[in-house]
């Protein structure tokens, strides 16, 4: 097995499945990974404390589902387990590297010594690619400082956290030995899922999701928006809370604009790929909908709550609701050639 590289990244699961992919011997790009796991979407979750707090607001698909995802594309076998406790957490981990695996974990960053945030947050990933001498060598996004060095007993405590939002305690993931084509002939692979993976996308956005997923959730959250400056607690606390949304889309591991510049750099590179100017108007529309998320961002980052605050956030469920109408209509107009191209 190949020296470990450490692949840099702006977003933690692709960061994480790139290492893994690339120490087992294909060089793909981030945002390819995350357009081929068809990341890009809208969830709402309730927040634990109504009226406490705000509601968990993310824009891309559950944890391990956009790996699953990209991976099956890939014709990569993606095995994932989750020991019962710590000790046998850590053996198996042990085993895994000492086969020539990197390995995949969801972390609670509380536990992290690096990490600057200090909060509970058990969604996070890391790839594992050393541990000795009690210390175990991890790489995280570039953000956080890419490779980085950690006691191996905060990693303990971090894999094993139940804590913040949805933990999956001990969960760790590899890929076995990949498909000859996909080490010899990336290119073609990856030229072969796009359209695919962009119809896949496509036809789940422009569909209805509930209240709960996709762009209904995007509506839902700006309908409530406006109404934050009336049900959130007190004036100090509501103006962190919600300028702590806007970090959240613009730094939290999204790669900025809530994972709208991710994705719009794989429509990006897939028109690269396919050298033909079908994506271009794509791209371009993409582009303006990454604008639109960076000014609401600007909005939610710089609210006050004062005498205006309600007037503020009517203004960023404003820009919301369009960004919904935006992208409804992009992804709409998207399935008309994915749904060619995919047969191909």
């Amino acid at each position: 097995m190949a020296t470990f590289q450490p692949q840099l990244g702006v977003h933690c699961e692709t960061t994480t499945l790139r290492n893994m992919i690339h120490h087992a011997g294909a060089d793909i790009s981030e945002p390819m990974l995350f357009g081929l796991g068809q990341g890009i979407d809208f969830q709402y979750w309730d927040a634990p404390d109504p009226g406490r707090g705000t509601p968990m607001l993310t824009g891309r698909i559950g944890p391990a589902l956009l790996s699953r995802n990209a991976c099956s594309a890939l014709g990569v076998e993606l095995r994932e387990s989750r020991a019962s406790d710590a000790e046998s957490a850590r053996a198996a981990a042990a085993q895994l590297l000492e086969a020539g695996h990197v390995v995949g974990m969801s972390v609670d960053i509380f536990y992290l010594d690096y990490f600057s945030s200090r909060s509970h947050f058990a969604s996070h990933y890391i790839a594992l690619y050393g541990l000795d001498d009690s210390l175990a060598h991890v790489v995280d996004t570039d953000q956080q400082g890419g490779a980085q060095t950690l006691p191996e007993e905060s990693l303990r405590r971090a894999r094993a956290s139940d804590e913040g939002f949805m933990p999956t305690p001990n969960l760790q993931m590899y890929v076995e030995r990949l498909p000859a084509r996909l080490t010899t002939d990336t290119d073609a692979v990856l030229r072969e899922q796009i359209w695919r993976a962009i119809l896949l996308t496509a036809q789940r956005m422009a569909g209805e999701g509930g209240p709960r997923f996709g762009l209904g959730a995007l509506r839902r959250a700006a309908s409530e928006i406006a109404e934050w400056s009336d049900t959130l607690a007190g004036a100090e606390e509501t103006d962190e809370m919600v300028q702590g949304v806007g970090r959240f889309w613009r730094f939290a591991g999204t790669g900025g604009a809530n994972f709208r510049k991710l994705y719009r750099e794989f429509l990006l590179e897939a028109r690269h790929r396919y050298g033909d100017g079908e994506l271009d108007s794509f791209v371009e529309d993409f582009g303006d909908v990454q604008q639109q998320w960076d000014q609401a961002i600007e909005m939610l980052m710089a609210y006050r709550g004062d005498h205006n605050g309600r007037r503020q956030l009517e203004a960023v469920a404003a820009r919301l609701h369009a960004i919904a109408d935006a992208e409804q209509s992009l992804f709409e107009r998207l399935l008309v050639p994915a749904t060619k191209r995919a047969g191909e």
